[in-house]
């Protein structure tokens, strides 16, 4: 790793996957969505499933976004120590969410202060972008997911934390009481994210990377796998269905992740994505290669 990545050629690879978050979707939010529809029994379900289809396809051949709502700037980036970059992160995710919303890509600006409600009018804040590391020895290169969160999904996200006598009820009452609380709001059929163990800070985090993992991809552990099956069973149930008109289909996934626990508590997070479970990953190796996962 002698070679070392400039400024210019990270804020160019932030770019373009954040572009791709706003403008693509994922092949498994798809094949789910055609999957909803082929099985829906509701009509006007189905009608409103073949819109939702033909909008996300229509704005990943366009390269136009899915959702008016650009949501607030997300990174989640995994790397080693040895990465040979030298200079500031924040200042190139700044750079360059700066530059696109003022110059080079029509998005709306979404970042306010919590208190004032003031903006600079270009996407950045105080803490802002969101900027998740991690470190993983031996990667050779820089992982970057970008994952823009909207206001519709984002204001039901809801935690609690449990008596460990609640167990796996408790935890399957909690998610479908925060899902039905939801109501339509959230742009259904949903990606359920639930988080367990762990502390407020952690529970919260895990319920996020579980809404962002894959809608084909089970938690590798049984008892998880079978807790999130029950849970979209019985969430579909609830005939919210597609935007609130009934029918079949309220929820494509319930992905779980979970962290080891205090052993007085059991702490719960539901983080709800809205349909388009929007995504986008790609790689920034050493030699200045850009990899779009």
């Amino acid at each position: 790793m002698s070679q070392m990545i400039d400024k210019e050629s990270l804020k160019h690879a932030i770019k373009a996957v954040w572009i791709r978050s706003l403008t693509e979707i994922q092949p498994d939010i798809l094949e789910g969505l055609q999957n909803a529809r082929d099985t829906e029994r509701n009509e006007r379900a189905r009608q409103y499933l073949d819109i939702i289809i033909e909008n996300a396809q229509i704005a990943t051949r366009n390269g136009t976004v899915i959702c008016q709502d650009t949501g607030v700037p997300t990174f989640y980036i995994r790397t080693s120590l040895g990465f040979p970059y030298q200079d500031s992160f924040r200042d190139a995710f700044d750079e360059a969410l700066r530059e696109m919303t003022l110059k080079e890509f029509p998005m709306r600006s979404m970042v306010v202060d919590p208190l004032t409600r003031e903006e600079r009018g270009d996407n950045t804040g105080e803490n802002m972008p969101i900027l998740h590391f991690e470190l993983e020895p031996g990667l050779d290169y820089m992982e970057i997911m970008a994952a823009p969160k909207g206001a519709g999904s984002g204001m039901w996200s809801t935690m609690t934390v449990l008596p460990p006598s609640a167990g796996a009820e408790g935890i399957k009452k909690f998610v479908v009481d925060s899902v039905l609380r939801a109501g339509s709001n959230p742009c259904p059929p949903e990606i359920i994210g639930v988080g367990v163990g762990g502390t407020a800070a952690e529970v919260t985090h895990r319920a996020t990377l579980a809404s962002l993992r894959p809608i084909n991809v089970r938690n590798p552990k049984e008892e998880y796998a079978q807790l999130e099956k029950e849970l979209e069973e019985a969430i579909n149930l609830s005939q919210i269905g597609v935007m609130g008109m009934g029918g079949d289909t309220t929820v494509l996934a319930v992905n779980i992740e979970y962290s080891g626990a205090h052993n007085p508590w059991l702490p719960v997070a539901v983080n709800i994505n809205c349909w388009p479970g929007r995504r986008a990953v790609c790689r920034v190796y050493a030699d200045g290669t850009v990899e779009q996962v």
